[in-house]
Order: C-alpha cells, then structure tokens, then sequence
C-alpha cells in the first residue's frame, strides 16, 4: 500500500509505504527532503480590523527543500502532520529557537519609527507599540527620548482605537458587497439555464 501527496504539502512529496497498523513510513518519503522550521510573523486580519490598526501574529512555519531541486521549495504554516512527518527536526526546532514572541504591533511595523530607532528600543526589551506605550516612568529614561515616544505610541494606539469602528464597519460592507455580488451572479446564471431549457422545450414541442 503507497502513500502519497501528504496533507497538501506539495513540495517533497514521496511515495511512502503504510505498515499493517497503519502507519506511514516517513523514512521513504522524506528522502531527499530536509524541512527548516522557523517563526514568522503574519498579519491577523480579524485583530486588525478589530483595533484598527495593522496587528500581527507569530506564526511556526517550515521551508520545504527537496535535494538538487532549487526551483522546488515551498513555505507552509506548520500543521500537525508536519509535526509528525518530521518529528526529529521539529524537536530540534522547539529546543532551540530564540526567536521571540511580538504580542501587538511590531515597532518595525510603525512607519514613524526609522531602524536605528527599532534597534535601540528592542535594546531595552521594546518590541512593539503596546509595548512601548506601557514602558513604565521607572525604565523610560533609559532611552534618551523615552518619554516623547511613549506618548506617541500612546497616541497613536488612541487614534487606532478611535478608528477602529469605523475600520469594521468598511470591512462588513465590503464583505456584503461582495456577498451581494455572488448572489447576482448567481442569479444570472439561474436565469440563463431556465431560458436555455425554455428554449429547448419550445424545440422538443
């Protein structure tokens, strides 16, 4: 018995053979194969348009490379199957990752804040705009101009949430536009088969 296309992946796909119990021989497909997984961070539409601003998630992601195929790599958000398939190399991966959490929006994500700026607050442990905008009167100064830039981000998370209504209200209109959209096409499309088997019984008759 084979085994094959896993779970979508697309990329590094093998034949593998299933046992009597059911299980899959991961060694046969991943032969060839070497996964690389890693932390990115993806925007969260639902939370964006909840706060009204652009807020993002850290999501577990693996690069799939198969070997002497450089035009065939693929980058999937990490499943249970991946987990599974490539149990070895996520444990290694869960050991030893260093990158860090971003609860909110990233400071890198704020045009107001140029890299040299990025890297001086990440410095002292800043790594978002919530983040800054609750930098306590205690560690502020410890940045030359803490506290100009704790008040911006504190304007600006104000200004967001001040827009945020507005921000939803747009995306379910334009998600009723859309809606509505469907449903005249497919009505149209309901109308043409009814006029075209009219026409054919008209022709039978």
């Amino acid at each position: 018995m084979t085994y094959s296309d896993f779970d979508g992946f697309g990329v590094g796909d093998q034949f593998a053979s299933v046992n009597e119990y059911g299980s899959v021989n991961y060694a046969e497909m991943n032969k060839g194969v070497t996964p690389v997984f890693f932390l990115a961070t993806v925007p969260d539409q639902a939370l964006s348009e909840e706060s009204g601003r652009p807020r993002f998630t850290t999501q577990e992601q693996v690069r799939i490379m198969v070997a002497g195929d450089t035009l065939n790599v693929g980058v999937y958000p990490v499943t249970d199957e991946h987990r599974r398939r490539f149990a070895d190399a996520y444990a290694r991966f869960k050991d030893n990752k260093k990158e860090r959490q971003i609860d909110g929006t990233p400071l890198s994500q704020w045009p107001a804040m140029t890299p040299i700026m990025i890297k001086e607050f990440e410095g002292l442990n800043v790594f978002s705009i919530e983040g800054l905008a609750a930098v306590s009167d205690a560690n502020i100064n410890r940045h030359l101009d803490g506290r100009v830039w704790r008040e911006r981000a504190k304007a600006y998370l104000a200004a967001a949430k001040d827009s945020s209504v507005a921000e939803k209200f747009a995306a379910e209109n334009q998600r009723l536009r859309e809606k509505v959209e469907e449903m005249q096409r497919e009505m149209i499309k309901m109308n043409t088969e009814i006029k075209t088997l009219i026409k054919l019984k008209e022709k039978a008759a």
